[in-house]
């Protein structure tokens, strides 16, 4: 093994929720699967209550023997450099691979000072607002700078890869991990239960913060429209918390001409446990106007829950599951018979091996390596 130079890959990243979620769990598969090539995997995270805690994902990550550091968000951009300099030498870092944002600016910037291979990781499709010509524009402009500063990009999107027309770019869709930092998962019936959700009732399974983007108030409609026939149809939605905000209970009211707070509408809070969610759905729901690739799809059929979704491009790579109902967009009457349809589908056998499969996290990992070699 004389004269082989094993990698230093520090993955700096904008992520402090209070659930790992699947990124997490793809970083410890990832890291696991460096640690077995002999490379090394090291973290940096914002500081706040969540990444703080006793029982935070962080203290996963370290129990897999990571180091790990927290930074506040709050630096000027020299402290940042400092900051990011001084990690690199101690560590002997090799490759930056940046997720959601994270010191972006202080890279696209100082990038020739930092003396490693930049890696930035864009996990967003295009804006549902503004014109899209215009953002795949702006695409084109940044990857000018990407290219001046030798930084390589990866999307999860394939539209929003092939705009990045002057840098290097490579197309990577998300992984499945079916880790998650729980010790034992609870079953379909425990979830129910734990949840408030009786023997006799279907619920619908919805995931996403962002009203308009994941389309919520489409979901509101579907469902109360389904709730005419079928007053045993419930909404699950999940990203919200369990107390959503005056401000966003207000939009889906003026959206959707429906009360936010009506009983069948259930606030969940998030999750470790995010699989058990699953299983307790009867259906799973994607209303998203735009999505650059869907980690509750994925993770709903992993669970072979039967699934609802919007006609959109970002989700289209799901059309060859077996158990999945595709209706317009923006039609939220169409939406309600996709619903319908497959809570009809019930537990009934799919091919969601063969999916779960194609998009594991094992080839996840396989393709993030690759790039890391080459770079």
């Amino acid at each position: 093994m004389d004269g082989v130079r094993f990698m230093n890959v520090l993955i700096a990243a904008d992520y402090a929720t209070p659930a790992s979620g699947n990124f997490i769990a793809s970083c410890v598969e990832l890291g696991r699967y460096l640690k077995n090539k002999g490379d090394n995997l090291f973290f940096i995270f914002p500081e706040n209550a969540n990444t703080l805690s006793e029982g935070s994902w962080v203290k996963w990550l370290e129990r897999e023997g990571f180091v790990v550091e927290l930074t506040t968000k709050d630096k000027t951009e020299s402290q940042k450099l400092d900051f990011l300099k001084s990690f690199i030498k101690k560590y002997n870092i090799d490759i930056l691979h940046i997720h959601f944002g994270f010191f972006h600016h202080t890279v696209n910037s100082f990038a020739g000072e930092l003396g490693v291979k930049i890696l930035v990781h864009d996990h967003m499709d295009f804006s549902v607002e503004g014109s899209v010509f215009k953002q795949k524009i702006r695409c084109g402009l940044t990857s000018l700078i990407y290219r001046k500063n030798k930084i390589t990009v990866v999307s999860v999107n394939p539209q929003k890869d092939s705009s990045y027309v002057f840098a290097r770019h490579k197309y990577v869709p998300n992984g499945l991990s079916l880790l998650r930092n729980v010790s034992v998962s609870a079953s379909r019936d425990e979830c129910r239960a734990e949840i408030g959700i009786t023997p006799d009732e279907k619920l619908c399974l919805f995931l996403g913060w962002d009203i308009y983007r994941k389309g919520l108030d489409i979901a509101v409609r579907a469902v109360n429209e389904l709730r005419k026939d079928n007053p045993k149809i419930l909404l699950g939605v999940v990203g919200m918390g369990s107390l959503p905000s005056s401000d966003s209970l207000k939009i889906i009211s003026e959206r959707t001409g429906i009360d936010p707070n009506s009983d069948w509408i259930r606030y969940l809070p998030s999750r470790e446990d995010m699989f058990a969610y699953h299983r307790a759905a009867d259906a799973y729901l994607s209303a998203s106007r735009k999505e650059a690739f869907s980690y509750g799809i994925l993770e709903a059929i992993s669970q072979n829950v039967p699934v609802a979704v919007s006609d959109i491009k970002g989700t289209s790579w799901c059309h060859d599951y077996d158990k999945v109902v595709i209706y317009s967009t923006e039609n939220h009457k169409d939406c309600a018979d996709a619903i319908n349809n497959a809570i009809a589908l019930g537990n009934s056998p799919s091919n969601y091996r063969k999916i779960v499969d194609e998009y594991s996290v094992g080839i996840w990992c396989e393709r993030i390596y690759k790039i890391y070699q080459e770079l």
